[in-house]
């Protein structure tokens, strides 16, 4: 740890400033699955608190490549550190993802080079609901309601931030047709209720699965 602690000593404060960030979902409400029946997504909401923005991660090798005199390749398998936090939006968020962007708030963002970010999930993670249409054009309605208690990390998030060119925003989007491409619409409804829910023992594995995989969720710069 000493290693680190001298490497931070040498650094300059860096520069902050406040960037909005905005939030929202895919355009489409309508999606195709893959036996040609089609679903039609009517209230899509996802809740989900602190968003952090990371620095690329810093190895041990990478430090001693620093501080050596005598350029040397250094590999150290499992002792990486993650990047430090550079900016966050703390609080909680609901957003509908079938409206307008949500605008969040100002992240506190230091300048610099990022590389990840994460946000935490907590309770009802999220609610889908609608129509699932099969190619023969029987509908079957569905109220998808999914808790979680865990961070969504490595979101994507490569990017510079600089105060002589700040971006317009942060965009955090999350992506409904991702999320529900793991999902078997001919799965039958267990408890014979007339809606799928996550009570249906094969869509609460598959759906769940999509809300918190990280390719349903990203993050980008808007400039």
């Amino acid at each position: 740890m000493w290693i680190l602690g001298l490497v931070a000593g040498c650094i300059d404060p860096r520069l902050a400033m406040d960037v909005p960030v905005v939030a929202g979902g895919a355009d489409a409400a309508d999606l195709t699955t893959s036996d040609g029946g089609t679903v039609l997504i009517e209230e899509a909401t996802v809740t989900f608190g602190d968003l952090r923005l990371e620095q690329p991660a810093v190895t041990v090798a990478s430090v001693l490549r620093a501080l050596s005199p005598i350029q040397a390749a250094y590999a150290h398998p499992g002792h990486d550190y993650p990047g430090d936090v550079a900016g966050e939006l703390l609080g909680t968020f609901t957003v509908d993802l079938l409206a307008e962007d949500a605008e969040l708030g100002d992240a506190a963002c230091y300048e610099g080079d990022y590389a990840t970010g994460r946000v935490s999930l907590a309770g009802i993670a999220a609610l889908v609901a609608g129509t699932y249409t099969n190619a023969a054009g029987d509908s079957r309605p569905f109220r998808f309601e999914v808790t979680a208690d865990q961070d969504i990390v490595a979101i994507p998030f490569e990017t510079t931030m600089s105060l002589a060119d700040p971006p317009e925003a942060v965009s955090l989007r999350f992506d409904l047709a991702a999320a529900l491409a793991y999902v078997d619409w001919t799965a039958p409804d267990t408890d014979g209720d007339g809606t799928l829910t996550i009570a249906d023992a094969d869509y609460d594995n598959t759906v769940r699965f999509g809300i918190v995989a990280t390719p349903s969720w990203s993050l980008a710069v808007v400039r």
